[in-house]
C-alpha cells in the first residue's frame, strides 16, 4: 500500500461569503481531491475515510462534519469527478475544430491526441477505478449509475458543440464511439509492454479511420 501523504489545505482568504464559509468550502474540496488521490494511489478497495482524511490533512472530526458516512463521500466525489471530467475534455478540445477552417487531417489528429491526453488525466484514471469497482459493489453502483447516464448525455452534447464540421452528418456518434472506446481500452491496458509505441500506432489508425469516416459522410450529405 502506498504511504499516505499528509496535506494541509491552503489558508482561506476572507471574502464576501465570510471566512468560515470559505474555509468550509476549501476543506470540502481538499477532502474530495484527497479521495481522488486515494483512488489512484491505493485503489477503491483500500481507500477508507480515515485515509482520505489523512491525505487531505484534516481531522477525523472535520471529515465527519463534511461527510458523515462513506456513502456521502462516494456520492460527492463521483459528482465532483463528473464535473471535472467534462471541464477537462472541453478544455482539451476547444478550438481544434474551427468552423470557418477546413477540417484537415492535422486537425483530426490533434483531436485524437487530445483524446489520448484526456484518458490519461488523474480524474479519468480515478473514475475508471470507480467504474471497475462498481461492477461488484452494489453501493458504489447505485451512486455511479445515474451519474454515468447523465455524464454520457452531457458529454455527447459537448462533443456536438466542439466539432461543428461533423454536425448533420449522422456519423458523429460513431466517430465519438470509435475514439472513446479505443482510448479507454488503451488507457486501461496498464500492463501492456511498449505501451506508448503501440499507442502511437493506434492513434494513427484512429486518425485514418476518422478521416475516411468524415470524408464519406461529407460526400453523402
Amino acid at each position: 500500500m502506498a504511504k499516505a501523504i499528509k496535506k494541509t489545505p491552503k489558508k482561506p482568504v476572507r471574502g464576501k461569503t465570510g471566512w468560515q464559509a470559505e474555509k468550509s468550502a476549501m476543506t470540502r474540496k481538499a477532502i474530495l481531491d484527497a479521495a481522488v488521490e486515494c483512488f489512484i494511489d491505493l485503489g477503491y478497495a483500500n481507500t477508507t475515510t480515515a485515509l482520505i482524511a489523512e491525505y487531505a490533512g484534516v481531522s477525523r472530526g472535520a471529515m465527519m462534519h463534511h461527510f458523515p458516512s462513506r456513502h456521502s463521500v462516494l456520492a460527492a466525489v463521483v459528482q465532483y469527478l463528473h464535473e471535472l471530467r467534462l471541464k477537462e475534455y472541453q478544455g482539451l478540445m476547444t478550438d481544434i475544430d474551427v468552423p470557418d477552417q477546413q477540417l484537415s487531417r492535422e486537425r483530426i489528429r490533434d483531436s485524437v491526441d487530445a483524446a489520448w491526453k484526456y484518458v490519461n488525466t488523474p480524474t479519468f484514471i480515478a473514475y475508471e477505478e470507480l467504474l471497475a469497482a462498481s461492477r461488484t459493489d452494489p453501493e458504489l453502483n447505485s451512486v455511479l449509475q445515474p451519474i454515468e447516464e447523465s455524464f454520457e448525455r452531457e458529454f455527447m452534447a459537448a462533443v456536438q458543440g466542439l466539432f461543428p464540421h461533423w454536425q448533420g452528418l449522422g456519423s458523429l456518434e460513431l466517430a465519438n464511439d470509435v475514439v472513446q472506446f479505443m482510448m479507454r481500452g488503451m488507457a486501461t491496458s496498464h500492463m501492456a509492454s511498449n505501451k506508448e509505441e503501440r499507442a502511437q500506432r493506434v492513434l494513427e489508425f484512429v486518425t485514418d479511420s476518422l478521416e475516411r469516416l468524415y470524408g464519406q459522410a461529407a460526400s453523402d450529405k
